[in-house]
């Protein structure tokens, strides 16, 4: 199942497999939403899978918060996502983990 990005209560909610071969439109999406003012939320509830692919589009999403001097949340983030964020160092990087 393709990822898909939709809106809802005023956070970016990702659905579907988020692996490399499923991101194209997710990732211009999902950076377009970054690039706007305001803290961001991600929620990852329906999400079916990830993988090293998606960490990069979160890092990437978290850097131009960042820059922007906001915030990135994740919620409802699946257990896989976890560690692969805490093997790639990601745990104290400012990223919020609701």
């Amino acid at each position: 199942m393709k990822s898909a990005l939709r809106f809802s209560g005023g956070s970016c909610v990702v659905s579907g497999q988020t692996v490399f071969n499923a991101l194209d439109s997710l990732s211009h999406e999902l950076l377009t939403e970054a690039r706007k003012t305001g803290e961001m939320v991600i929620d990852l509830a329906e999400v079916s899978d990830c993988d090293s692919a998606f960490v990069a589009l979160v890092t990437a999403c978290l850097q131009i918060k960042q820059k922007q001097g906001q915030t990135l949340a994740l919620t409802n983030s699946p257990r896989k996502l976890l560690d692969m964020m805490d093997v790639y160092g990601l745990a104290g990087s400012g990223l919020q983990i609701k």
